[in-house]
């Protein structure tokens, strides 16, 4: 009773506009297979739901969000009774904070094996429902596109016919706190939307990007990122930055 739950890569990232305290982003999301994530149900006695594997306090746990907000959705007993009976291990491997949706990708995974092992009959489009409600992320890992264009506030998703090169990751010992990128975006970076440039990109294979934009032209977080981790400022002109850092990447073509 595993699943593996693999990363994430940003092609591009847009800003097109706000709502509320949200950005509304248009942005080429690509899966990443070969890093990735592993969860497993291992049998037991438990008391309440337990996971191992990570130093988070259950409730600020992305899976323990996910087993309370499928309580709410579904309010199937079995739920309840399969988490005294096993405990959730995750076998980390994707860095947290590197921009590359491990949290997020995690609670898809989760979410489909458990649907899987109980015979819940959730579709794709009702975990994916949850799923917007714990992480803007979740739901493109709850369809398994190989690359998708993202829209919205992170609910709009296309998959893409794309184009991906082999790709070369640098994985930094450098944390970027997402909710700080943003804030200092909006704080000192905000000034205009390039929503026709943006809408171009999203016709683009992600092999013409790489080879076409620069990494700067091609994120608007890497500079708010770079101002709140100046170590990531060597690399803008080589390397791109996934979503909001602080993973670094670049075509081997």
């Amino acid at each position: 009773m595993q699943i593996r739950t693999p990363a994430k890569l940003n092609i591009f990232l847009k800003i097109v506009g706000t709502r509320d305290n949200y950005h509304e982003l248009i942005s080429r999301f690509i899966r990443y297979d070969k890093l990735y994530d592993t969860i497993r149900f291992v049998p037991g006695s438990f008391e309440r739901f337990t996971i191992e594997g990570v130093d988070i306090p259950r409730e600020q746990n992305i899976l323990y969000k996910t087993f309370i907000e499928l309580n709410r959705y579904t309010e199937n007993p079995k739920i309840i009774d399969f988490f005294y009976q096993h405990k959730v291990v995750i076998d980390k491997r994707i860095p947290m904070g590197a921009g590359l949706g491990g949290g997020s990708s995690n609670a898809a995974g989760f979410m489909k094996l458990l649907n899987k092992i109980l015979n819940l009959r959730l579709s794709l489009n009702e975990m994916a429902t949850i799923g917007a409600k714990l992480g803007a992320d979740v739901p493109f890992f709850i369809y398994g596109y190989n690359s998708a264009n993202v829209s919205g506030i992170g609910e709009v998703i296309e998959p893409f016919e794309d184009e991906i090169p082999p790709l070369e990751l640098k994985l930094l010992p450098i944390h970027c706190d997402t909710a700080q990128v943003y804030k200092r975006y909006r704080e000192q970076f905000m000034e205009h939307f390039e929503i026709g440039f943006a809408r171009q990109l999203m016709k683009q294979t992600s092999k013409e990007i790489l080879a076409t934009i620069t990494p700067v032209k091609a994120n608007d977080l890497y500079l708010p990122a770079i101002d709140l981790c100046p170590e990531l400022g060597k690399y803008k002109e080589k390397y791109y930055l996934s979503g909001s850092g602080s993973t670094l990447f670049r075509s081997q073509e």
